[in-house]
C-alpha cells in the first residue's frame, strides 16, 4: 500500500470550488480540518491489516495541533511503514516520535521543512534498527554531541544527506558510522556567508565503509578524515577564500583533506578548493600526496591570471593515472592574459579526454587548449561546450585546429547549455554525465 497525503492537493481543489460555489466559501481553518479528517480516514478506517510500503505527507501547517503528527506517525508505525517522506511547515520545536525511532519495519525516512528552519529535538537512546537512508532538511541542530551520537548509533544506516541545515555554532561536527556508504552534507544555499553555524567548526568524517562524499559549504575549511580507504567518489566545494591565510596554514588544511582522499577514483573540487590547493603545493617539498586511483577529474576553475592555471597542473602531476579530465570555466572579466611555458611539466600519460565546459574562446582558455594538446599524448578526445553569446565560434575552432598535438585528437563542439552548470553541476547527482 502507497499512501500520498498533501494539503496542497486539497487547497487546489477547494479554490477550484470557491470559484465555482461562491455559496460554499471555506475559510482556511476549514481546509485545514478537512485535510486533518481526510488523512484520519486513509489511515484509520481501512483496512489496518495492510502494510504500509511507502507514506508521503505534505502539511503546511502543524503548529496548531503538533499532537496530530504524532498520532499519524504511530499509526504509520504500527501499520509497518518501509519508507515514511515527511515535508513540514512548523513554527514551533518538533521531538521526533519515539514510535518512529523504534519502528522495526522503517528503513527510509525524508524529514523536510519548508519556508522556515525548524529545530528537531533528536532522541538521546539508540534507535532506527532497520533505518538505511536518512534526508534531513532545513533543520536547526542545536547540539553537536547528540547529532553525532544519533548518526553514530543507527547500526545499519548506508545513506545520509543533511540540506539546507544550520548547526548552532559548533565547535566539531562529528559523522562516524562503520555502515555508511554515502554521505551528504550541503548548506551551502544558507541566505548569508557563515551561516550556516559552521564558521569555527571542525568537520570529522570517520566513515569505513564510505563510497561517495560530498561536502559543500561556504563556511569552513577545516575538516579530518579518518577511515576512509573505501571512498570512490569525492565533491569538495566551498567558496571559503584563503587570502589571510599562509602557506603554511593552507597545507595545513590540504595535507589533512587530500591525504584522507588518497584512495579516491573520481574526484570534483571547486575554485575555492583550488585556490587553497596552489597555496598548499607552493613548496612541493611540504606536499607528499598522490593520487594514483583518480580516473575522473572535474574541476570549477577561474582563468583570469597564470596562478589560477597552476593548480590545474598541479593536480594532474599529482593524478598519474587520470584518464578523463573536466573543467567549468567560470566567467570573470580578464585581469590578464598568461601564457604556460612550455618548460612546465604535465603528466599526461593516461589523460584520454578533456571536457571544456562554458568555454567563451579568450586568449586564457585558448593557451589552456594549447597546452593539454601539447602535453596530451594519448589524448584521444577533446569536447568543448560553447559559452551562450560566444559569436566567433568558426575562428575559434579553426584556431583551435590549428595547434600542434601529440596525439591524433578528434574534436568535437557542442552548443551552449540550456541551463547554467554551477553548483547543481558539480553536484554529485552528475556523475553520470561525467
Amino acid at each position: 500500500m502507497e499512501v500520498l497525503m498533501s494539503l496542497n492537493a486539497l487547497l487546489e481543489l477547494q479554490i477550484h470550488t470557491v470559484w465555482s460555489q461562491p455559496q460554499e466559501r471555506w475559510v482556511l481553518s476549514t481546509i485545514n480540518e478537512k485535510f486533518k479528517d481526510s488523512v484520519n480516514w486513509v489511515l484509520m478506517f481501512q483496512n489496518c491489516s495492510i502494510d504500509i510500503q511507502k507514506f508521503r505527507l505534505r502539511c503546511l501547517n502543524l503548529s496548531d495541533d503538533d499532537h496530530i503528527l504524532q498520532r499519524w506517525m504511530s499509526v504509520v508505525a504500527r501499520r509497518n511503514v518501509k519508507q515514511l517522506y515527511l515535508k513540514l511547515i512548523s513554527h514551533t520545536p518538533i521531538q521526533l516520535p519515539h514510535c518512529l525511532v523504534t519502528c522495526q519495519s522503517l528503513v527510509a525516512l525524508e524529514l523536510k521543512f519548508e519556508i522556515k528552519l525548524c529545530v528537531v529535538k533528536l532522541p538521546i537512546y539508540t534507535g532506527f534498527c532497520r533505518l538505511k537512508s536518512l534526508d534531513l532538511e532545513m533543520i536547526k541542530f542545536l547540539d553537536s554531541n547528540l547529532l553525532g551520537n544519533f548518526i553514530s548509533s543507527c547500526p545499519v544506516m548506508e545513506s545520509l544527506e543533511i540540506i539546507s541545515c544550520v548547526f548552532g555554532d559548533f565547535k566539531i561536527l562529528e559523522i562516524s558510522s562503520t555502515s555508511l556508504k554515502n554521505l551528504k552534507v550541503d548548506s551551502g544555499d544558507t541566505p548569508e556567508p557563515n551561516s550556516d553555524g559552521l564558521a569555527n567548526c571542525e568537520v570529522k568524517v570517520a566513515c569505513p565503509s564510505l563510497v561517495s562524499f560530498n561536502f559543500i559549504t561556504s563556511s569552513t575549511w577545516n575538516f579530518t578524515f579518518q577511515d576512509l580507504n573505501s571512498l570512490q567518489d569525492v565533491f569538495v566545494y566551498y567558496d571559503y577564500s584563503p587570502d589571510q591565510a599562509t602557506s603554511e596554514e593552507c597545507h595545513y588544511v590540504m595535507s589533512k583533506v587530500l591525504k584522507g582522499l588518497r584512495n579516491v577514483q573520481r574526484l570534483k573540487l571547486s575554485t575555492g578548493f583550488l585556490t587553497f590547493l596552489n597555496l598548499a603545493v607552493a613548496k612541493p617539498v611540504w606536499f607528499s600526496t598522490s593520487f594514483y586511483n583518480v580516473k575522473l577529474l572535474t574541476l570549477s576553475v577561474l582563468l583570469n591570471w597564470y596562478k589560477q592555471v597552476e593548480p590545474i597542473i598541479n593536480l594532474i602531476n599529482l593524478s598519474s593515472n587520470l584518464e578523463a579530465l573536466t573543467i567549468l570555466i567560470d566567467w570573470m572579466e580578464w585581469d590578464e592574459c598568461w601564457e604556460i611555458p612550455d618548460k612546465v611539466t604535465c603528466s599526461t600519460y593516461h589523460l584520454k579526454s578533456v571536457r571544456l565546459l562554458d568555454f567563451g574562446g579568450s586568449e586564457n582558455e585558448l593557451e589552456l587548449v594549447r597546452f593539454l594538446l601539447k602535453k596530451g599524448q594519448v589524448l584521444e578526445k577533446l569536447s568543448i561546450t560553447w559559452l551562450g553569446g560566444e559569436e566567433n565560434r568558426r575562428e575559434i575552432i579553426r584556431e583551435i585546429k590549428k595547434f600542434p598535438t601529440s596525439s591524433n585528437v578528434a574534436f568535437t563542439f557542442y552548443n551552449p547549455a540550456s541551463f547554467f552548470y554551477g553548483l547543481h553541476f558539480l553536484d554529485y547527482d552528475s556523475w553520470k554525465y561525467s
